[in-house]
């Protein structure tokens, strides 16, 4: 039974600041906005709210996905399949792995909205006795899991996480439960949610979560900033392939971090409001700290959940500011491509990998006026170079989910 931290062994992602992770974190670098108000095909009336689209497409003709493939899957397969297929090049792996001690935990918020949308319209449109065999395939939950449990021939556990928002790092962290539990050797592990249309931005709308761009085209998403307003929707799939670090030597594999912490809980307070506090937040950071063997000393950034809303940038901010001192680098990267959901945290987690790889903290775009309500003083401007030990990732839901992880050095 494995009681240490988790081998990172590869790691792929869809996003819409570039359809590989690579690409990607290049364009998070760089300080690209990939949110416009517009960008996919969505109801007249929500066309003026940002939005951030996977880039998707180009991620299938990567893979060589074939049109058969694509029409019966839901765009939240798509994403998922295609990050799965880059982090098991990346981890060295060749496919189908055909393996009984390797699982799949992915996350997923919201689901399969397009083809929840669709089959409405056909129903609407009295085509109820003509949908697709694919349709409940295809919008089932499970979906995502599956799907790469079957592409890659993963024949352990396969399970789906729905946590809301944090359904992604609940993944993780349950993909480290599962290696300690010695059910399994290798876990893909991630999220992917593809809500960029009118059932989710409406839906976020609704929920008074977005605001349409002004006339002056301001950013709207501006996590941590005195004048934040709202989030935006983004979409996107990340997988990393966590091992044991014994099957992790046996094949000689390049380790790229250690998944070495994870803290779980809920705030039961509110079903979109967070503690105002911030103490549930508070409470699943120092859990991941301590399943670390971390003190918050030990950590050098926070990426943080940061969705640019009044109610959970300032607690978020003041549960960071009581665990660790001012010397923290925190960023939220959403600012640049929006909110993904369920694949936020997966997402946040992959360019924090990279940042640990590299010795970057990315700036926490666009920031201009840091809120002195938040308790702290996200990294603004430009990239920060510095050597990084480890990194706190955060993720927090709707329903008062709240999910932690810790990524250390190889």
């Amino acid at each position: 039974m494995m009681t240490e931290a988790a081998c990172i062994t590869g790691a792929g992602a869809v996003t819409p600041l570039g359809p590989d992770l690579e690409s990607s974190w290049r364009a998070l670098l760089a300080g690209e906005m990939a949110l416009r108000p517009g960008a996919t095909d969505v109801a007249e009336a929500l066309l003026g709210y940002p939005v951030g689209p996977a880039q998707r497409a180009a991620a299938a003709d990567r893979e060589q996905m074939t049109k058969p493939e694509l029409r019966r899957l839901d765009p939240v397969s798509v994403q998922a399949l295609c990050a799965a297929a880059e982090a098991i090049r990346d981890a060295g792996l060749e496919a189908p792995l055909d393996d009984a001690r390797t699982a799949v935990i992915l996350g997923v918020g919201y689901g399969a909205t397009t083809t929840h949308m669709t089959t409405v319209r056909q129903i609407d449109a009295g085509r109820a006795a003509r949908l697709s065999p694919f349709t409940i395939p295809a919008s089932m939950p499970n979906a995502a899991a599956c799907n790469v449990s079957l592409k890659f021939g993963a024949r352990g556990p396969s399970w789906t996480t729905s946590t809301a928002c944090a359904s992604g790092l609940d993944a993780m962290g349950m993909g480290l439960w599962l290696l300690q539990s010695g059910q399994a050797e290798r876990v893909l592990v991630g999220g992917s949610e593809a809500i960029a249309d009118s059932m989710g931005i409406g839906g976020m709308a609704a929920a008074r979560a977005l605001k349409p761009v002004d006339d002056d085209g301001a950013p709207v998403l501006k996590p941590f900033d005195q004048t934040r307003a709202a989030t935006a929707v983004g979409e996107g799939a990340a997988v990393f392939v966590l091992e044991t670090p014994e099957l992790a030597a046996r094949r000689g594999a390049t380790i790229l971090g250690r998944l070495s912490g994870y803290g779980c809980g809920a705030d039961a307070h509110h079903i979109t409001a967070p503690r105002p506090d911030g103490s549930g937040a508070e409470e699943v950071m120092r859990l991941a700290l301590a399943q670390a063997g971390l003190d918050p000393s030990g950590a050098d950034a926070v990426f943080a959940h940061g969705t640019g809303t009044q109610l959970n940038d300032a607690m978020e901010g003041q549960a960071i500011a009581r665990i660790f001192s001012d010397g923290i680098h925190v960023v939220s990267t959403k600012g640049q491509y929006g909110h993904a959901m369920g694949a936020s945290g997966p997402l946040n987690a992959a360019f924090a990998l990279r940042a640990l790889q590299e010795g970057i903290v990315p700036a926490n775009l666009p920031c201009d006026q840091p809120d002195p309500a938040c308790g702290i003083t996200p990294v603004l401007g430009q990239p920060i170079h510095t050597p990084l030990r480890a990194v706190l990732v955060n993720a927090f839901g709707f329903g008062g989910h709240n999910a932690s992880v810790v990524l250390t050095q190889p």
